[in-house]
C-alpha cells in the first residue's frame, strides 16, 4: 500500500485545507547521549506529487529496499536520496522538516523515578507535533514510524494530549490523528529517518566526540550541512519556514550556536572517488575550529 492509498482508504477529501506530516526518531538505542524526533510536512494537495516523486528518486539512485539512515556506509546512492530529500523541501511551496533534539543528559524526566523512558520520550514527541499543528493553523494528520511500545496506543494518546495543549493555546491547529505505518510502505517516514539521523548523528559527535561514525555517514553529513550553508549539523536554528531544529531542553538551546538557514545552495551528489577519498582521509573535522571561533 502506497502511502497516496494509505490516505484515501482513510476516507480523506478535503486535500487543500489540511496538513500531512510523516515523523521518525533517532538516537533511542541507548549508545547516543542524544535523541532527535524530526517531521516531514506538506499541505496535503502534494501528496500524490510527493509519493510518486520520491519512488522514482529511490529507483534514480538504485536504493534497494527502505531509506534508512542506518544502512549508510558505501552507497552514495542512498546519500543522494537524503540530499534531494532535503533539497526538494527546500525548493517546495509547503514542505518543512523540524525536528527536536533532546540532550538526555539534561532532560529530567528522562533520569525521573516517578516517569517511564518511554513517556519521557513521548512528552518531547507530543511538544514537536503540537508546535507543528500549531505553526501550520490547519487539521493535520500525523503518521509516524510503527515503534513497539509498552503501551500500544501512544499515538492516541499523543493526539489528545496535543490536542488539549492547543485548545488551551486558542489555536486553530488540531491534530486530526497520530497512527503509526510501518516505513517501508512510505516515503515520507524514510525521509523523516534519513534526515533526522543525520542530524542526531552530528549531535551526539558534538556531545561525544569520541562517538563512533562511519565515514559515509560523515559525508553524508557535511553534504546536507553545505545545503543549509552551515559547516555542520549540530546547531538549532532561528525560526524558519522549511528547517527547523530545536534544542531541548532550555539549558541546551544555543549550544554550540543558533544559526539561520541559508538557501539556494544545489545538492553536491556524493560520488564513489568521494566515499574512496573519505574513508582514506580519516577524522579529519573543520568544524573544530569553527565552533572555537563561534
Amino acid at each position: 500500500m502506497t502511502t497516496l492509498q494509505f490516505v484515501r482508504d482513510s476516507g480523506y477529501n478535503d486535500p487543500v485545507m489540511r496538513r500531512i506530516a510523516f515523523a521518525d526518531e533517532s538516537g533511542l538505542d541507548g549508545l547516543s547521549p542524544c535523541y532527535s524526533i524530526g517531521v516531514v510536512s506538506f499541505d496535503h494537495g502534494c501528496l500524490a506529487a510527493f509519493d510518486e516523486f520520491f519512488r522514482q528518486k529511490l529507483t534514480m539512485h538504485g536504493v534497494v529496499g527502505e531509506a534508512k539512515w542506518k544502512k549508510i556506509s558505501t552507497s552514495h546512492g542512498l546519500i543522494n536520496f537524503g540530499l534531494d530529500a532535503l533539497d526538494s523541501i527546500i525548493r517546495s511551496h509547503s514542505g518543512s522538516f523540524d525536528a527536536i533534539v533532546v540532550n538526555t543528559a539534561q532532560y529530567r524526566n528522562w533520569h525521573s523515578p516517578l516517569r517511564t523512558k518511554e513517556e519521557a520520550f513521548y512528552k518531547t514527541y507530543t511538544l514537536l507535533l503540537s508546535h507543528i499543528a500549531d505553526r501550520c493553523g490547519l487539521p493535520a494528520e500525523i503518521f509516524i514510524d510503527d515503534r513497539t511500545d509498552s503501551y500500544n496506543k501512544r499515538d492516541e494518546a499523543m493526539a489528545k494530549i496535543a490536542n488539549n495543549m492547543l485548545a488551551k493555546l486558542a489555536s486553530n491547529g488540531h491534530l486530526e490523528s497520530v497512527t503509526k505505518i510501518k516505513s517501508h510502505d512510505c516515503p515520507g517516514v524514510q525521509i523523516a529517518d534519513m534526515l533526522t539521523g543525520a542530524f542526531n548523528a552530528s549531535h551526539a559527535r558534538l556531545l561525544n566526540p569520541r562517538l563512533p561514525l562511519h565515514y559515509g555517514k560523515k559525508i553524508a553529513i557535511e553534504r546536507i550541512a553545505e545545503m543549509l550553508g552551515w559547516d555542520d549539523l549540530c546547531y538549532d536554528t532561528m525560526p524558519s519556514d522549511r528547517v527547523n531544529v530545536w534544542h531541548f531542553p532550555i539549558q541546551f538551546r544555543n549550544f554550540p550556536a543558533t544559526r539561520p538557514v541559508l538557501w539556494g545552495r544545489e545538492p553536491r551528489y556524493v560520488t564513489a572517488v568521494d566515499l574512496m577519498r573519505a574513508r582514506s582521509s580519516g577524522d579529519i573535522r573543520k568544524v573544530v575550529a569553527a565552533r572555537k571561533s563561534a
